[in-house]
């Protein structure tokens, strides 16, 4: 290995020193041919010549008489030769142990010497950077000192406390040290008495830039202590750091008072440290701060600051006395600083309009806030404080006062549960919507859109939506072109929601407006009224067809006239999406003469070379194709051929680690967004890993596509199961976004289903084995130190949705107790990682906060438990012969009451996969479980109590259960009953949802226990028919009115009543959930058929009892009816 020489006294070493000024010189030139040249032989030289460069490099930076720019460039490359010090071939390890400590040496006589600032800075970022990578200190160890480099600290130390030491000097070896301080805070923390008399040394300084490092310093060596013992040792310095902030903050400088703010940030470690300090002292500084004339990213900052710690322990800063109306006062005048020039604003489009930056700062803050706290159900407190202000806001004629009280809306509708506040809130909104003031519509059209995506229920309802779609007509004629922008945005939120029935007589008034819009020429409002006309075509479906033969030859014009134009391709995606939503309200038969022009021309738009990135075709290209799919279905196989190599292309997209070659590759990016995570290799080091936003996003959509392509067309997808299946295999190991995982493991379990109905076993049974050779033995990992849960979760996901899929006789009884086996383990040392974080917590009152990781356990052991069903499902013999002994013990055990919630609701689950997939084979193990499960349908807990009453359903079918049906069927209707008693509120819905449980339950057991529930028959389908139709479990729902459907058809007396009195209620129901989530297409036809058999007489006297949106749905359903018969 080579030697350093850092001495350089030599008349060689001088030379190279001149030689490589002189290269260095020319880097930072402008010629860029020069430039490429003497890059090339500066790197050429550290490659070849490591340590004489390394010599150089030094030189170049000890002698003051050479330029600061190519002595700063000195410090640049001097700290990239220090990086990367555990990489074979790195330039460290080329220098040896001798030139290592000269390096050491050198560096810190170099920082201590330099009087140029900038350089000072560069040189002691080399010094933070070596030590970073040679400093490595268990973390239970408090050395006074650090080993590999004894001489660094009482250096730094030394110049710190020297007061006729520069100012500027002082306060970067104080820096220093803070970058240092997550490697080495053991030291510190040994040194205690001496470290607290530096920092309250500093802290006090008469030098505004060392207060400014000091207060940097201390908060990052608090946030570094999670030891409480530790942190507490440091409470007498909180009042010598708040003067100092006071002293930054009124010195005037931006840099040092920013950089302190951004130290400040809240951390777990940092609030429990100052919580009974914050009103006291750092509330009322960092208001001034916020509320002063200081420049704008220093105000955003300190409010950073505030909303960092109620992120970090949001049940703490509740308790802390006016802390939520401060970050909300401040958040409020930040939305208040808005443009006075209307001109300039309305002449700017939305997406490429100017930030207000404390705007935006204030209204991000005010979502932030509300969420943090509803996380900690602490929301109401905050809607308490807000209400004054909307309630002075929204009748001020302040235009920027409605603005802001707009906008505050917008950012709370989210968390509000009461109705009556929800209305209030809508209220507001709609009277704006038609306020003088264009900034006033254009916000209540940005909050209406957000009310339309977290209140759906409400604004789409039939009383509502009549008052707002003629608004929606009117905003397309606004005067001010961002706020028919605005309209329209909100449209393809609110569109969405709204009921066909009600939407319908507003299509062609909406049409007419659109159809000028669409041949207007310009391409933005080109866009938005093809979004715009999408929306109506998705929500009226076949009602829009009338409309194809006008609007299909404009869109195939504009598909042609852009197809190739890079600035046009959003407006070509657009068009796709339009079209293919089109194919879908006309149907296969009118779709089929434009479909081989429509699929060539999107496989064409694809294949257009050299498009960006981030390219939006690609993204409405594969959702149109699945859309396309769906609405061919079989007519649509000669397609797939030609457009899913290039799909399956996409699953090559991966992460990339992070290097000098990526970064160089993602700066050539423009408007992209990056995703980073972390993973620790096989040789322990850990790597950052890369992928734009785009990237992962064209993956997803690949995948999904691929998805609904397999789902559609079945068996038929058999040719071309091999081919996905290969490509889908690196997805496997996709670890930046666990959804995209997960969706590819779905892909996988649905290529199983196709080769099951595709008579394909061997196919079938390499799917499955191929599958479970990769992703089982990742269960295993789940014993281990550092694993990801959330991946695990996914694995385990995985492995239940292939077994579904892949049917009976694909497991041996050795594999089947294997992979149980592992399950059980996994939950078993899940369980003890729960109670070791339990401990820790233990003596930290506010550890409610921090219950992410409960529930990453708490998700991972249920994952582990579908597994053990899906086990069950389809291998029920081998189950109960060699698996049912290890698990009943398990399921005995968690579900007795005195066991935490968590697992009993694990109990619960792996009781409803026994009694649904074992039927009478597990009847003989009900004592050990059921009369506990059926105790708990009145369980005060939701989690609790639909589980149970799903479990009651499936054991309700067992004749065995008649001993529990009597009294198990009186409970069940009271649960009933007290739910829909209930007020409607987004936090009953848990509640709403056990209740559609407990209706099916009611149902299995009037169909199978009748004789032993006799007496209450007449009130138990009362109360089931009156609580009908299901509000929140769709699956329930679909059970339960297909029930209902079958009892009409039965003409069930209960149900119709004396002479059809009930008809009117049970049609009501019907056709609510016509053709919704809420009832399978069997009943969806088996309605229709039903109201063809009523007949048109006693339609028309059932429909003067139904509401007006209903009456219109019955026509449709009648209708439908006839053109399928």
């Amino acid at each position: 290995c080579c030697c350093c020489c850092c001495c350089c006294c030599c008349a060689s070493g001088a030379n190279m020193a001149d030689e490589l000024a002189q290269t260095l010189q020319q880097i930072l030139g402008t010629d860029n041919e020069v430039r490429k040249v003497a890059e090339k032989r500066y790197s050429d030289a550290r490659a070849q010549n490591p340590g004489p460069t390394v010599a150089a490099l030094f030189q170049v930076l000890s002698e003051p008489q050479r330029p600061d720019g190519v002595r700063e460039q000195a410090a640049v490359l001097l700290r990239q030769c220090m990086g990367k010090l555990r990489e074979d071939g790195s330039t460290w390890s080329k220098l040896g142990e001798q030139a290592h400590g000269e390096c050491k040496a050198k560096l810190l006589q170099l920082i201590e010497g330099e009087t140029v600032p900038k350089v000072r800075r560069l040189v002691a970022a080399v010094v933070q950077g070596l030590g970073n990578q040679l400093i490595d200190i268990e973390q239970n160890a408090r050395p006074t000192n650090i080993d590999i480099w004894p001489e660094m600290m009482p250096t730094l130390m030394r110049i710190i406390m020297d007061g006729s030491k520069d100012a500027g000097l002082r306060a970067d070896a104080l820096w220093t040290v803070k970058e240092m301080l997550t490697c080495m805070w053991q030291v510190m923390v040994a040194n205690g008495q001496q470290t607290l008399m530096v920092l309250k040394t500093c802290l006090g300084d008469v030098a505004v830039g060392v207060r400014c490092s000091a207060a940097g310093l201390f908060c990052e060596m608090i946030d570094n202590l999670d030891a409480k013992a530790e942190r507490d040792a440091f409470t007498p310095l909180i009042q010598d750091f708040c003067l100092a902030l006071e002293a930054v903050a009124s010195s005037g400088s931006q840099e040092q008072i920013n950089s302190v703010l951004q130290a400040m940030e809240g951390t777990n470690n940092s609030v429990e440290f100052f919580k009974d300090r914050v009103a006291s002292d750092l509330m009322p500084r960092l208001s001034t701060i916020a509320t002063s004339p200081a420049q704008s990213d220093t105000r955003r900052l300190a409010l950073e600051v505030l909303i960092s710690f109620a992120e970090a322990k949001p049940k703490t800063m509740a308790k802390v006395p006016g802390y939520v109306e401060l970050i909300l006062d401040v958040c409020v005048r930040f939305l208040m600083e808005l443009d006075d020039d209307l001109d300039n604003w309305g002449d700017q489009d939305d997406d490429e309009a100017e930030d207000e930056e404390q705007y935006t700062a204030g209204k991000e803050v005010v979502d932030r806030l509300c969420r943090c706290m509803n996380k900690a159900e602490q929301f109401p407190k905050v809607l308490d404080k807000l209400k004054p202000v909307l309630a002075t806001f929204l009748q001020s004629q302040d235009w920027k006062q409605a603005v802001a009280g707009i906008t505050i809306i917008s950012q709370i509708a989210e968390y509000v549960d009461e109705e009556v506040m929800v209305v209030q809130m809508v209220n507001g909104v709609q009277a704006f919507l038609k306020a003088a003031h264009p900034r006033i519509r254009h916000a209540a059209w940005m909050a209406l859109a957000q009310l339309s995506e977290d209140h759906d229920e409400y604004v789409t309802s039939e009383t509502v939506a009549p008052q707002l779609l003629p608004l929606f007509l009117a905003g397309l004629d606004d005067p001010h072109s961002r706020v028919v922008t605005r309209c329209m945005e909100a449209f393809q939120l609110y569109g969405q929601e709204v009921e066909r029935e009600i939407l319908e007589p507003f299509v062609q008034p909406m049409m007419e407006k659109l159809g000028v819009k669409l041949q207007s020429g310009k391409t933005a409002v080109q866009q938005q009224t093809i979004t715009y006309i999408a929306v109506l075509a998705g929500q009226v479906e076949d009602s829009f067809a009338v409309y194809y033969a006008a609007l299909m030859p404009i869109l195939k014009q504009i598909i042609q006239a852009v197809l190739q134009k890079p600035e046009e391709r959003t407006l070509l995606g657009k068009a796709f999406e339009c079209v293919s939503l089109l194919a879908k309200a006309i149907g296969t038969a009118g779709f089929r003469a434009d479909a081989e022009i429509i699929m060539q021309a999107m496989v064409q738009a694809v294949q257009t070379p050299n498009q960006a990135s981030n390219d939006p075709v690609k993204e409405y290209m594969m959702q149109a194709s699945s859309r396309i799919c769906w609405t061919m279905k079989a007519d649509f196989l000669p397609f797939v051929p030609h457009i899913l190599p290039g799909i399956l292309e996409k699953f090559q997209l991966a992460p990339k680690e992070l290097n000098d070659q990526t970064r160089k590759n993602l700066d050539g990016g423009e408007g992209d967004e990056l995703n980073m995570t972390l993973i620790q290799g096989t040789d322990g080091e850990v790597k950052v890993l890369v992928m734009s936003t785009s990237e992962m996003e064209d993956l997803q959509n690949a995948i999904e596509c691929v998805h609904t392509f397999v789902e559609e067309l079945g068996k038929l997808y058999v040719p071309f199961v091999a081919q996905t299946a290969q490509a889908l295999l690196p997805v496997f190991d996709f670890s930046m976004a666990e959804h995209i995982r997960d969706l590819a493991f779905e892909t996988w379990g649905e290529l199983c289903k196709v080769a099951r109905e595709g008579s394909q076993p061997d196919v079938l049974s390499q799917l499955v084995q191929e599958f479970l050779k990769r992703v089982v033995p990742k269960l295993e990992e789940a014993t281990g130190n550092g694993i990801d849960l959330e991946a695990l979760k996914t694995q385990a996901d995985g492995i239940s949705a292939c077994l579904k899929a892949a049917g009976p006789g694909i497991l041996t009884a050795q594999q089947l107790q294997h992979i149980g086996e592992l399950c059980l383990n996994a939950m078993d040392v899940s369980t003890k990682r729960e109670e070791v974080e339990a401990q820790k917590k233990k003596d930290d009152d506010e550890g409610a906060d921090d219950d992410d990781d409960e529930t990453d356990e708490a998700a991972f052991q249920i994952a582990c438990c579908e597994v053990i069903g899906a086990l069950m499902r389809h291998h029920q013999d081998i189950f109960v012969a060699t698996f049912l002994p290890r698990c009943m013990p398990i399921v005995q055990q968690l579900v007795q009451p005195s066991m935490p919630e968590s697992k009993r609701k694990i109990a619960i689950f792996l009781a409803c996969d026994l009694l649904e997939h074992l039927e009478t084979r597990i009847t003989a193990q009900w004592p050990q479980f059921l009369p506990q499960v059926v105790a708990d349908i009145v369980s005060p807990s939701t989690d609790i109590r639909q589980p149970a009453c799903y479990a009651v359903a499936l054991a309700a079918k067992n004749p065995a259960f008649a001993q529990f049906a009597m009294e198990t069927s009186q409970t069940l209707m009271k649960v009933v009953t007290d739910a829909r008693a209930r007020a409607k509120k987004k936090s009953e819905r848990p509640a709403q949802a056990a209740a559609d449980n407990a209706l099916s339950a009611i149902a299995e057991i009037l169909l199978h226990h009748q004789p032993t529930v006799a007496a209450l028959e007449a009130q138990l389908w009362s109360v089931w028919l009156q609580a009908l139709p299901c509000q929140e479990d769709e699956e329930e729902g679909k059970k339960n009115h297909g029930v209902l459907l079958q009892m009409v058809q039965a003409e069930k007396r209960e149900i119709v009543g004396e002479g059809g009195a009930n008809l009117p209620q049970v049609f009501s129901i019907l056709v609510d959930v016509y053709k919704s989530d809420m009832a399978t297409e069997e009943t969806s036809k088996g309605i229709g058929q039903l109201v063809l058999k009523v007949g048109e007489a006693r339609l028309e006297q059932l429909a003067q009892q139904l509401k007006e949106k209903q009456k219109k749905k019955l026509l449709r359903i009648h209708r439908e009816a006839q053109q399928a018969s």
